[in-house]
Order: C-alpha cells, then structure tokens, then sequence
C-alpha cells in the first residue's frame, strides 16, 4: 500500500507499507507521524479488513474525510481514494505484486478544498472541536488609539460646555 502525503506547506511525501495496518496521527509513535495542528494524537487507521482495505477515523477532533465526506466509523478504500486527515491531503493507492516505482507527484488543489480560497485551508463543513479556546483576533492599536482620542475630544467638548452653560 501507498499513501502519499501532500502537507499544506510543504513538498508532498510518499509512505509505503505492507502490514496489515497503519496507525496515523500526530504523535511519534504512530506508523505514520504527522506532525501538524490539525491531526489529533491518534487521527486514524488503515486497516486490512477480510481481503479488503478499510479506513477508521479514531475519533479525531478535526475529523477524517474520504473523498469529500466526513466519516466516522470504518469505510472501505480504494485506489486513488482522497484522504483529508484535518487539514492534510493524501492519496491512498494499492500496490500489487511488486512494488511499483513511485510517480513524479504534483500538488493538485480540488476546488472545493483549495486551501487558498477557503477559510484557514479547512474543507466544506469543517467544525472545530478542539476544547482550546481559537486563537484572539490580532487588534490594530492604532485604530484603537484614534478612537480613544475621539471619545476623550468629545468629553472635553461636553464639558467645556457644561462649563460655559453654568457660568
């Protein structure tokens, strides 16, 4: 079996392996370590399954999705399959017989899922459950400081002609 791994910012990656199954997740320990934001410690699993090769998401935060589509539970793969764990992209393929000489890879953006015309590169759908607070919203302090000039301009203006009514 052949997965390759197309990173958001970065040149795509090709794992092969012939076990029965591949753990994915961000951690070390997995077969297939991640490391990005939007994989969770143990993401998925690939799995043969009587004859046949299945894919589990493992309860992940950001969710798996096969060919568009978000899944939970196990599904049945096949080749040429797209894989988003998160927000990273893969193919899965199936080698028979010998291994096949892997081919030369281009990044190739689905439109639905360009990560340049979506918000933060995250597919359709796309729910954080992170029980992390999302990050703060950058501030423009000078924004900020022209308004508070404003609003202290106004209460001298008032006050001047409070003054100027009681005297």
């Amino acid at each position: 079996m052949r997965l390759t791994v197309y990173f958001p910012e970065d040149t795509p990656t090709i794992h092969q392996w012939t076990g029965e199954s591949l753990s994915i997740g961000r951690l070390a320990d997995n077969d297939l370590a991640i490391d990005h934001d939007s994989l969770s410690s143990r993401h998925a699993e690939i799995a043969g399954v009587e004859g046949a090769m299945v894919l589990r998401d493992l309860d992940s935060t950001n969710g798996t999705f096969l060919n568009r589509v978000q899944i939970t539970g196990e599904h049945p793969l096949g080749e040429g399959d797209e894989i988003y764990f998160g927000g990273v992209r893969t193919v899965f393929m199936e080698l028979s017989g010998a291994e096949v000489e892997a081919p030369e890879v281009a990044l190739v953006a689905t439109p639905d899922l360009d990560p340049d015309t979506l918000e933060g590169g995250r597919p359709d759908g796309f729910r954080s459950l992170s029980p992390l607070p999302p990050e703060a919203k950058k501030r423009d302090t000078l924004t900020m400081a022209a308004w508070g000039s404003l609003g202290l301009g106004v209460a001298a203006a008032l006050y001047a002609l409070v003054v100027v009514a009681t005297s």
